[in-house]
């Protein structure tokens, strides 16, 4: 007979419904564990021992961080100078890898050190990927909906097959299931912390093994994880590595793939194209060159329309219209790449004034023929009357990226991101002396602005429609708020002299009760400008009182 305690020592330590059968529980059959009831004591630590807890935790943490970045860093130089030494052929490739691997990362045993692959159960797994694939992973397809829940299901069924990065797929998705999800999709098990912590545990592995498209999978899905986050150097990092093993795989080019199956064939398109939907949106968030060159792609786009397989695809409220989303994001991370090239690029810096006007011009025209090519269905204006918030949260995210890249390139500069550019101390200053009764010849106004101020109308119309908002969603669509905020408060200091439009005001008040809630959320530079944003209203309402 089983002491008093109801939960085994396994159950109770992954905090799961024991079921006392005997001579085991199920979950000690599942996870082919010993089911005993030895634990010393489960009795809850106090608040100095908890404290004590949390920070060894935290600085285990820390440590592991650093050794990861510095792993990943090791490999990375690894891997550039194998691809640049072209006479070295396959066998001579793995051999130098290995030697790496044992050499620099101290991994001569490739099972040493690895932590117990522990996940929660099946029954409650399942659900969860389930939930992911078709939420997140409908619109940008990093998995294939039936080879992931094969891998998943072959996990439990096959303990003796299991590896460490099966183990971390399946920890990737579980992080990005919570990660991503809907607000009110309550997520029973787990947090996405754990699981991302559990994937970096054994990210050496995941870089090192002998690469396969999953290896790729993990990284990206990592990418995804730090893609909203703060410090972008993590992303940077597994993006670069992502990238390097996506070329040594080929999935950059047609010929590669020609042995494969249709199913597989698509499935490493839809990879790659992940892997450079990322590279352009970091590379602009950071300001440094993208990895993938445009000139070493060889693929087909996702195709615009299609009959059997919908993934990436969305359809409208009325059934009858449908987009491939997925490809229309990949559209415009080509426009980010030219946005960057306009902005960032060192050469960008070298342009003469007509050269500059003539580089917006042709940016603005992509913008505008991608935007011509959306369905009437999923434009703002439509979206924003439909009531379906969870479509309308997609478009917002789309459609913040578009926002973004049309204000990137009205208003930026090389030398600092658009909020903290020079055209918003120009606009600044020229708020000042307007109000203070000064004479001002000319507002500074960039190109293409009638344009972008309807643009930002709308699209504040639709990010009201998206309630509530999570911090993922908030994350994703920060700068396009932002940017649509201080559009059109600028605006109505342009346009005092002929009256501010009502609506304007009240979307303006809309938003700005909305940058409340966001600064509260993401921390001082949401609150900086937000600061800027009160500034510059300030003006438009001290000018239009002396009119």
């Amino acid at each position: 007979m089983h002491p008093s305690r109801r939960s085994c020592d396994l159950c109770y330590r992954k905090k799961i419904k024991c079921d006392s059968q005997t001579p085991r529980c199920s979950s000690c059959v599942i996870y082919q564990s010993d089911c005993t009831y030895r634990a010393a004591s489960r009795k809850t630590p106090s608040r100095k021992q908890a404290a004590i807890q949390r920070q060894n935790q935290e600085e285990d943490l820390q440590s592991r961080v650093k050794t990861l970045e510095d792993q990943l860093s090791t490999v990375l130089e690894k891997v550039e100078r194998l691809e640049r030494s072209s006479s070295l052929d396959q066998d001579a490739s793995t051999s130098v890898l290995q030697a790496i691997s044992e050499e620099d990362v101290g991994l001569a045993n490739p099972n040493s050190g690895l932590p117990l692959l522990e996940l929660p159960p099946y029954q409650d797994v399942l659900p969860i990927v389930e939930r992911y694939l078709t939420t997140f992973n409908s619109i940008f397809p990093l998995f294939h909906p039936g080879t992931l829940l094969q891998t998943v299901n072959n996990w439990y069924l096959s303990p003796n097959s299991q590896n460490p990065v099966i183990w971390a797929m399946i920890n990737v998705v579980l992080a990005l299931a919570h990660h991503t999800s809907y607000p009110g999709d309550a997520v029973p098990t787990g947090n996405t912390t754990t699981y991302l912590n559990n994937a970096q545990s054994v990210l050496t592995e995941v870089i090192m093994r002998e690469t396969d498209l999953i290896n790729v999978q993990v990284l990206l899905g990592l990418v995804i994880l730090f893609w909203t986050a703060d410090d972008l150097k993590p992303a940077l990092v597994l993006i670069s590595t992502a990238l390097r093993l996506a070329h040594q795989l080929g999935l950059h080019t047609k010929k590669a793939s020609r042995h494969c199956s249709p199913d597989v064939a698509v499935q490493r398109d839809r990879v790659f194209w992940m892997a450079y939907i990322l590279d352009r949106d970091i590379s602009l968030c950071s300001r440094l060159a993208p990895i993938q060159l445009e000139s070493e792609i060889d693929l087909d786009m996702p195709p615009s329309d299609a009959i059997d397989d919908l993934t990436g695809f969305v359809c409208a409220p009325n059934g009858l219209a449908k987009m491939n989303f997925f490809r229309a994001r990949i559209e415009l991370g080509r426009i980010q790449g030219k946005v960057y090239g306009y902005v960032y690029s060192t050469q960008s810096q070298n342009l003469s004034s007509e050269e500059r006007a003539q580089w917006v011009t042709y940016i603005l025209r992509m913008l505008d023929d991608w935007r011509s090519q959306i369905p009437l269905e999923f434009h703002t204006s439509r979206l924003s009357q439909t009531n379906v918030s969870r479509l309308s949260r997609r478009f917002c995210i789309l459609y913040s990226t578009y926002l973004s890249s049309r204000a990137l390139i009205s208003f930026g500069s090389a030398w600092d991101s658009f909020h903290y550019s020079r055209w918003l101390r120009r606009l600044q200053d020229y708020g000042d002396r307007v109000a203070t009764g000064q004479v001002v010849s000319s507002a500074p106004v960039p190109q293409g602005w009638q344009v972008l101020v309807k643009e930002c109308r709308e699209y504040m119309r639709l990010y009201a429609t998206v309630t509530p908002r999570d911090p993922f969603f908030i994350r994703m669509t920060l700068c396009a708020h932002n940017s649509s905020l201080l559009s059109l408060v600028a605006n109505t200091i342009f346009n005092t002299h002929h009256g501010t439009n009502e609506s304007d005001k009240h979307l303006i008040e809309t938003a700005m009760l909305f940058s409340d809630d966001i600064a509260k959320q993401t921390g001082s530079d949401a609150m900086d400008i937000r600061n800027a944003v009160v500034q510059l209203k300030s003006y438009a309402d001290l000018i239009s009182q002396s009119i």
